[in-house]
């Protein structure tokens, strides 16, 4: 069955919903919901999280630590594909299967974490959802400083396998 695209869009509002992701990254994500980790923008063609500087995120050196960072970027590039697999009637199993990042700017301040390769992500599950088999799928999250200087650029290679009855 493919993809519901009524129920997608109320996945994406339903993610982008203060109080509904603050409950969901309590429950599925404490530590990401600690250090402040939200989500600003999510559609068929974007997404991007933030995540704010401060004491809850940052290293003994006064900078964001990389963790706190990864888990920003991460939810750049997976969220998408999350809301896709509640918007099907076929279960999605979904992980990491690789990651890089460089670093190429001290982290301050709110840093904002941006991936536009959704559809990517929708096409690898659209494959999955075809052949029943595993595929693999490479998102870029980049990171910006509010003055829009890159910080960090992440990549997340995915697996995802729709499993089909």
């Amino acid at each position: 069955m493919p993809i519901d695209e009524n129920k997608l869009a109320s996945e994406y509002r339903s993610l982008l919903g203060a109080i509904k992701f603050r409950m969901f990254s309590l429950v599925s994500m404490p530590t990401a919901r600690f250090a402040g980790l939200r989500m600003d923008r999510i559609n068929n063609e974007i997404c991007a999280t933030s995540i704010p500087g401060g004491w809850r995120s940052q290293n003994p050196f006064k900078t964001m630590y990389w963790a706190v960072q990864g888990m920003g970027a991460e939810l750049a590039t997976g969220a998408a594909p999350f809301a896709i697999s509640r918007a099907m009637p076929e279960k999605l199993r979904m992980f990491v299967v690789g990651t890089e990042a460089s670093f190429t700017k001290i982290a301050k301040g709110r840093i904002t974490f941006t991936c536009d390769e959704v559809p990517s992500a929708r096409n690898a599950i659209e494959k999955s959802m075809k052949s029943g088999e595993p595929v693999e799928c490479v998102l870029k999250s980049t990171g910006r400083d509010t003055s829009g200087e890159i910080v960090s650029e992440w990549i997340f290679k995915w697996n995802f396998r729709v499993l089909v009855d």
